[in-house]
């Protein structure tokens, strides 16, 4: 599992300093065989990887008793810290974030958050980078920071944006948070990351694919799997994202 250091100070660093080489797509190692289904979840287990389950949860998910998630078997969970508004571009903390992270670390969860971008630059970028390091400093952040940009039916910033562009915002906001101690991660499901980024500039990412199926077929290497938008879990009322976190073994 993912496990990030960070500085006991308070100040957040860095600045841009734009894309670097390309590389070449590295593989998924995992074969889609070794997947089983039990009581409507996925798990995986090889030689080389098993699974954790996880949960992905915003302010969507209402008010979460935390210990029956925990009690249902879901191990980690990936909390909405924030997004940049759709339309007027400003930034805001999801109105349950704190109450979230609280919940899922004393039930015991390790905990990630994610960002939802509509960064329109790089500099925009950068500023939500540092508005998510400025909340999660000594917040005992253990899963990666992702960067999650998607885009927003009837009211969009980034429609106009070209694939290089959002590469390079997507790069932005993963080098400074990088760069204070945390690991980042992008986030897609395959039609955007085939055609809405050049994923061979953030090849030293991981992954958090977004393909809801029971065995993806998407080639090459992820880190994280959110396969359904529709799960059940106990403590939760409304529909959840579950996920499969690889961990080798």
């Amino acid at each position: 599992m993912f496990v990030c250091t960070f500085s006991v100070f308070y100040v957040v660093i860095g600045s841009y300093d734009g894309l670097g080489l390309r590389h070449n797509l590295p593989e998924s190692d995992y074969q889609m065989k070794n997947l089983t289904e039990e009581d409507g979840r996925l798990y995986y287990d090889d030689d080389d990887y098993r699974s954790v389950t996880g949960i992905d949860v915003s302010y969507y998910q209402k008010d979460i008793d935390w210990e029956k998630v925990a009690g249902d078997g879901i191990e980690f969970a990936m909390i909405r810290l924030g997004y940049r508004g759709s339309e007027e571009g400003q930034l805001h903390l999801d109105s349950r974030y704190r109450e979230n992270l609280r919940g899922a670390k004393k039930a015991g969860l390790a905990v990630g958050v994610y960002f939802f971008s509509q960064a329109v630059t790089t500099d925009e970028a950068v500023e939500e980078a540092k508005y998510v390091i400025r909340r999660i400093r000594g917040k005992g952040i253990k899963l990666p920071v992702v960067f999650d940009m998607e885009p927003v039916a009837g009211s969009d910033r980034i429609s106009h944006l070209t694939a290089r562009e959002k590469t390079e915002i997507a790069d932005a906001f993963c080098q400074i948070i990088e760069r204070n101690g945390f690991t980042a991660m992008v986030y897609g499901n395959p039609s955007w990351l085939y055609n809405d980024v050049e994923l061979s500039y953030l090849t030293e990412y991981p992954l958090w694919l977004a393909h809801y199926t029971d065995a993806t077929d998407y080639p090459y290497r992820f880190s994280m799997w959110q396969y359904t938008e529709q799960g059940r879990v106990q403590g939760i009322e409304t529909d959840v994202d579950i996920n499969i976190l690889f961990v080798r073994k």
